[in-house]
């Protein structure tokens, strides 16, 4: 499969960014249509929190307990697993803190398959642009050219991180008939 995807071109696009493109695709449409409105607004904000908590780790102080086998600077797997562990630890934690009574999370939500679509994409791009950052510069000089642009620079990190941001902003609730 790997020597299928590195001689698959079509255009300028080479088989693996059409492969990540695939993913990116596939998980947009599954996760927005199986978490719904409230739980993607969960996980986003888990995913938020996640990130913020990856920045400011103690690999250094990690890396002083010999016994846990951590480099002060830590391999982007071993980045990438505790960012997911903890977006799923906060993803099961926030639901019963004070937030959900704060920003009026209840149950699954209810929104239009069209709102789902334009969530899960700047969710899905947001975790993406996130991961793909963890990845050392030799696994990124591996990357297309449009995988680089859409999720890998200073401007991508920056319309990645907002985007989700506004677009929760400009969601409105459905109005209930009276």
């Amino acid at each position: 499969m790997r020597e299928f995807l590195t001689n698959f071109h079509i255009g300028a696009a080479s088989g693996w960014d059409l492969f990540i493109i695939l993913i990116f695709l596939i998980a947009v449409l599954v996760y927005g249509f199986f978490l719904g409105r409230n739980r993607m607004i969960i996980l986003l904000l888990s995913s938020y929190f996640s990130l913020a908590i990856i920045q400011v780790f103690p690999w250094i102080k990690l890396s002083s307990l010999g016994w846990l086998g951590i480099d002060a600077e830590p391999s982007s797997s071993l980045k990438i697993l505790i960012f997911l562990g903890i977006i799923l630890l906060l993803y099961f934690l926030i639901p019963r803190s004070i937030l959900t009574s704060t920003l009026r999370i209840k149950r699954r939500g209810e929104a239009s398959w069209l709102r789902l679509f334009i969530l899960s994409i700047a969710q899905v791009g947001l975790l993406a642009m996130i991961i793909l950052s963890f990845l050392s510069i030799q696994v990124i000089s591996d990357l297309g050219y449009w995988i680089k642009k859409i999720f890998i620079g200073p401007e991508a990190q920056f319309v990645w991180i907002t985007l989700p941001i506004i677009v929760i902003i400009l969601m409105r609730r459905k109005k209930k008939a009276e």
